[in-house]
């Protein structure tokens, strides 16, 4: 067949987060607070110190009564890494009986994908070639009768059609977060971490001080000697972890560093929260 059909559009996107949903909105922590008082928890602590000492204290089973919604676009490759987050539920676009370049609003005949941050120059020219090739591929295979379940085989990893509407609770998308918002993380998932932050803290302000990567939110990384982030010279992919140096009043030792009696000064929580917005504004950004 011949390769001088069109193609159709490539587009050029960023990881998205969109449709955020906290369901029974601002008063949705009242469920929290509800269950807590059912287990024990006197009716003389105010229910804002409540919440909060439950997500402090991670009492996960009250958290799971908050239920949070939102739609997620990422790349066909980096997608599997979400549904890691297992205790969530899902639904997906197909690309087995759907033509991917359709989308999920049926209309538009473009192809989405999301680039590699570490991309620049001829690498770029020669990596945009290479998707160009796969998906013109793509468009001449189900020219010639191939079904969709096989020809998207040929898609590349980079293709924006990890788009999912997600439904979680407060426990597990805390847990996505810990996890995601860390400088280990890869740079999609913290773009699309970063997005989720931003949402919760603006849905649910509460949690404002209570939530980032998990030494932030533990008080001990648990991401102990591990070369170019925590120890060692600065791995080039990775940004500069904020709370490794011990000379700062927002040092947070590893786990091993507090067994080996690492010592801790006062941690300025403030401090923190501010330098870590700042990053995730970065990453939310996908510059």
């Amino acid at each position: 067949m011949s390769r001088c059909m069109e193609l159709r559009e490539i587009r050029i996107v960023k990881p998205e987060i969109s449709n955020f949903e906290l369901v029974k909105g601002e008063k949705a922590w009242e469920e929290v607070v509800y269950s807590a008082r059912m287990s024990g928890v006197p009716q003389g602590i105010p229910a804002e110190e409540v919440f909060k000492m439950i997500v402090r204290n991670d009492y996960g089973s009250a958290l799971e009564h908050i239920i949070l919604k939102f739609d997620v676009k990422m790349t066909k490759g980096n997608a599997p890494e979400l549904l890691e987050h297992r205790i969530a539920s899902h639904s997906g676009y197909s690309t087995r009986y759907v033509r991917v370049y359709e989308g999920v609003d049926r209309e538009e005949q473009v192809y989405e994908i999301i680039l590699p941050q570490h991309l620049n120059g001829e690498s770029r020219d020669r990596f945009l070639t290479a998707v160009s090739n796969c998906l013109q591929l793509y468009e001449e295979l189900l020219a010639s009768g191939l079904p969709k379940e096989s020809a998207r085989y040929v898609l590349p990893f980079c293709l924006a059609v990890g788009i999912y509407h997600y439904t979680i609770n407060l426990r597990s998308l805390l847990n996505l977060l810990g996890l995601r918002l860390c400088v280990r993380a890869s740079p999609e998932f913290r773009c699309l971490a970063s997005q989720l932050y931003f949402n919760l803290i603006k849905s649910l302000p509460l949690l404002h001080g209570l939530v980032g990567c998990r030494g932030f939110m533990r008080g001990a990384c648990p991401e102990s000697d591990v070369t170019g982030v925590r120890v060692g010279k600065q791995h080039p992919f990775y940004p500069p972890c904020p709370f490794k140096n011990r000379d700062t009043d927002i040092f947070i030792p590893t786990v091993k560093e507090l067994r080996d009696g690492v010592k801790l000064s006062c941690f300025n929580t403030e401090k923190a929260v501010e330098v870590q917005e700042k990053l995730f504004r970065q990453w939310a950004a996908w510059h």
